[in-house]
């Protein structure tokens, strides 16, 4: 008895320790996977984190509807579909609702995680911060606006680099390591003293590498200049315009600071809005929100031929041969989160789920979401 009291004591003291250390989110990450039955975040884990709430319109704008099964995908695709887990698919022509269908418990009302489909909205709401006088232009120094950011490329860093992944932190993006910095951003209870730790690199603004670390980063940089908190403006510019049917919702840290990089909560019909904004130039019923210039620079590559601004970017070849390419342009994020935007046809589709697929060994597209971009683009 006396050992097991021990024994019992002393990994008591280790677990205290771990608590207290660098580690001490692991205790909210085991909560929120393993006891879930799960080994990584899933789409529906906002009822595990602190969120705030981003409103809706008092007078939402519905989608117009007129389904049409041959809008629904062939059998091939429906087939990748099926088995890379898909909850929900949506497919829109001419601004009209023409395919609808649910899966594997995702409903028409389910508020699912956008993931890193959030990191584009954080650059829509930043675009909006610009339009309005709150933010000089995205030339601004993000150290203007965070002081305590540090190393050599700390003095130049543009709010333009944190949204282009330009950024150059002393960050290892990897959302399967359990003792990494990308889970402590997502468990963690205080993001900033995190990041604050990186310093910025000499190749700040040179080139491109994906850090989830670097659209936290913009959105304080935000929530500086128009002193609001991330959700409190997402509703005010972007939710409320839009007409969204739907509340959604951003999870916090324990300091109340919204998880920027990932994290917002929506419904399938409402996230289809973000993907009808790319295809209009930024209006909106006819109307401008965006602006048209922005939105074709911020969807052109940089440094990286598949990456603008928080954007994704291809194009699907003609199967014929005999028209040129058309290119889409898409918000991703983990686990197969992707609104697929086509400029040059009007086509928006949504498709939420619990894993990607397949992806091939050094390419960004998960083998359903090329099926998706080549089926739509051409349909």
């Amino acid at each position: 008895m006396k050992k097991t009291l021990l024994a019992l004591g002393g990994l008591g003291l280790v677990l205290t320790a771990v608590y207290f250390s660098w580690y001490g989110y692991l205790f909210n990450g085991i909560y929120a996977t393993y006891l879930q039955g799960r080994t990584t975040s899933d789409p529906f884990d906002a009822s595990l984190f602190e969120v705030e709430p981003v409103r809706a319109a008092s007078s939402p704008v519905a989608w117009a509807v007129a389904l049409d099964q041959k809008w629904a995908p062939s059998e091939p695709t429906a087939a990748l579909l099926t088995s890379s887990q898909t909850g929900a698919l949506l497919v829109f022509e001419s601004d009209t609702l023409r395919h609808e269908a649910y899966f594997n418990d995702f409903t028409d009302s389910s508020r699912v995680n956008s993931f890193s489909m959030a990191k584009s909205i954080v650059t829509m709401l930043v675009q909006l911060a610009v339009q309005e006088g709150k933010i000089p232009s995205w030339e601004a120094k993000a150290k203007t606006y965070i002081p305590g950011l540090h190393g050599p490329g700390a003095e130049r860093l543009t709010l333009r680099d944190l949204s282009a992944m330009h950024a150059d932190l002393d960050w290892t993006e990897n959302y399967y390591d359990p003792f990494g910095q990308t889970a402590k951003l997502y468990y963690g209870d205080d993001q900033m003293d995190l990041i604050l730790e990186s310093e910025v690199g000499d190749s700040a603004g040179l080139r491109y590498e994906y850090q989830s670390a670097a659209t936290t980063l913009l959105s304080v940089c935000l929530e500086k200049a128009v002193g609001e908190s991330l959700p409190a403006y997402a509703s005010r510019k972007l939710w409320v315009p839009l007409g969204a049917e739907s509340d959604a919702s951003w999870h916090v840290d324990g300091q109340g600071e919204a998880l920027a990089f990932c994290c917002f909560n929506s419904t399938a019909r409402d996230y289809a809005r973000l993907g009808h904004l790319l295809v209009h130039d930024g209006r909106w019923n006819g109307q401008p929100l965006l602006d048209s210039a922005w939105v074709s620079l911020a969807t052109a590559p940089k440094t990286a031929s598949f990456y603008g601004q928080s954007f994704w970017l291809g194009e699907s070849a003609d199967p014929t041969g005999q028209a040129p390419a058309r290119r889409y342009v898409a918000l991703r994020g983990h686990l197969g989160q992707w609104i697929i935007a086509f400029p040059e046809t009007g086509r928006v589709v949504v498709r939420l789920g619990r894993t990607e697929g397949e992806r091939p060994k050094g390419s960004w597209e998960p083998v359903p979401f090329r099926a998706l971009a080549d089926e739509y683009a051409w349909k």
